[in-house]
């Protein structure tokens, strides 16, 4: 999950509505790619909604639609559901990923007092899902307490989650737990490992439970992309992209996007792979052409 200095799901959709209205005023370029260029990508791509231009929500829909991605991603979306949901159908977009419970700060899930608050607030994000015809909503477990032990912690996960697990069941919807790097961008923070997650997953043991796989943490936090996301594929609901260091697009640093798309491929995996890195050069449209090479 992309950092700009998050706290909370809360504060976080806040400052997105507040954003809205600039991103919305950057004025559109005079021209769209030809041919949906990534119509026929091995992977069900997509990309961040701000990233595109428009002076509403609605017409940064068209923009994406024009790439030939099948989907845009958009965590904290804001205005008009209605509007949004018809606009995305005639386009035939999804929305691949948006907030759902837990944040990046002290508590939630790894305090058993925060249960409540946690449940009310996937609650309240899911409503908002189903009306945008969006799947998978973003588990968060909170930073690492300091006065139990981790296997504690651990448990408390656990509790929350299978109080969450029948929710996203009964509305058809996948909660995918994020893991996130402790080393650079979010210190203290308790989920980070694959193996760490799965554990997670298996207690859980709910096909509406799965992890979000964001590649540039797990690059800075344990490596061995591949082998990981190859072995634990059962568990994955959702991927991230950015490359390392930098947090830019695929090519500026050091992992090989060739092959870990190749991979991610061979493994069957038909969910959405989501763009969630800057742009090296200022220039979205760079950077999704940049992508484009890697799915060649």
């Amino acid at each position: 999950m992309c950092e700009m200095k998050r706290r909370t799901f809360l504060s976080s959709c806040t400052v997105a509505a507040v954003g809205s209205g600039l991103l919305g005023a950057r004025p559109a370029p005079a021209v769209l790619p030809e041919g949906k260029p990534f119509a026929h990508a091995k992977l069900r791509m997509s990309a961040p909604l701000d990233w595109f231009p428009g002076n509403r929500p609605e017409d940064k829909l068209e923009a994406v639609a024009a790439w030939g991605l099948p989907a845009y991603e958009w965590l904290w979306p804001v205005g008009d559901p209605n509007s949004l949901r018809a606009k995305a159908d005639s386009l035939g977009l999804e929305l691949s990923c948006m907030v759902g419970a837990g944040a990046i700060a002290e508590g939630w899930m790894v305090r058993p007092e925060d249960h409540d608050k946690t449940v009310e607030m996937f609650k309240q994000h899911l409503e908002l899902a189903k009306k945008l015809n969006c799947k998978r909503l973003v588990g968060l477990t909170g930073n690492r307490r300091t006065d139990i032990s981790d296997e504690e912690q651990t448990g408390y996960i656990i509790q929350c989650l299978k109080r969450l697990a029948p929710i996203a069941e009964d509305n058809e919807v996948t909660i995918v737990m994020e893991t996130l790097n402790a080393l650079v961008d979010h210190e203290g923070f308790f989920l980070t490992r694959t193996d760490q997650a799965v554990a997670i997953m298996k207690e859980i043991n709910s096909p509406n439970v799965k992890i979000l796989f964001d590649i540039y943490h797990q690059q800075i936090t344990e490596g061995n992309v591949i082998r990981n996301l190859r072995e634990n594929i059962a568990h994955i609901g959702h991927f991230h992209v950015a490359d390392n260091p930098g947090r830019q697009e695929p090519g500026t640093g050091e992992l090989n996007y060739a092959n870990i798309f190749n991979a991610i491929k061979e493994t069957g995996y038909d969910g959405f792979v989501a763009l969630e890195c800057g742009h090296s050069t200022g220039n979205y449209e760079d950077t999704l052409n940049a992508t484009l090479k890697y799915l060649a």
